[in-house]
């Protein structure tokens, strides 16, 4: 899987944000919904920035908050879904489902914040056509195809949001890039 990890915070992530909803063709979702509701589709930063809370994510009670997201590249492909996922009642208060966004070329963003030891690296990736091909025999019933995707849409997509990350580093940390807002925040390695 093509990755990118990185470390940011604050003003980091709205500017990550933009760059997806103003410079990329993506739809954006949730990764996961809340139980027993249904899967948000975001349309701009603001949306996103509310309903995880981002503005607080620098705060520390010793658990890292994480907002997991999923980017449809829509030129990529038509065979993008939201599927339904059973849940125990028991395990999940009383919940019975939550929608899974999903599809070969979608992909993934985790914006991460402090935890106890520091501020935790976020990340976004992707599958490869390669690996969907290998993974398509056991979810082509509800996936369908991986070559019914454009993967130069995907990498395309995935490579300018890497590149943009890349490019506001202010340092690294090792191989992973930190961003502005993050050097002011001591980094859980």
């Amino acid at each position: 899987m093509p990755n990118c990890n990185f470390y940011a915070a604050d003003k980091d992530y709205q500017q990550i944000l933009n760059f997806i909803f103003k410079e990329l063709d993506c739809k954006v979702y949730q990764k996961y919904s809340e139980p027993n509701r249904d899967m948000v589709q975001f349309k701009n930063t603001a949306e996103v920035v509310k309903h995880y809370h981002l503005d607080q994510f620098s705060d520390t009670d010793g658990k890292a908050q994480t907002a997991h997201l999923v980017l449809w590249p829509i030129k990529a492909s038509k065979n993008f879904k939201v599927t339904r996922q059973e849940l125990n009642p028991k395990k999940y208060d009383g919940a019975s489902f939550r929608q899974h966004a999903e599809g070969w070329g979608a992909i993934q963003v985790t914006l991460t914040g402090v935890g106890s030891k520091g501020l935790e690296m976020s990340s976004c990736n992707h599958s490869t056509q390669k690996r969907a091909k290998a993974w398509q025999v056991k979810r082509k019933n509800d996936l369908g195809l991986a070559s019914a995707w454009n993967w130069n849409v995907v990498d395309s997509e995935a490579g300018a949001l890497s590149n943009f990350i890349k490019h506001r580093a202010e340092t690294k940390n090792g191989a992973v890039a930190v961003l502005p807002a993050a050097t002011k925040l001591n980094l859980a390695e």
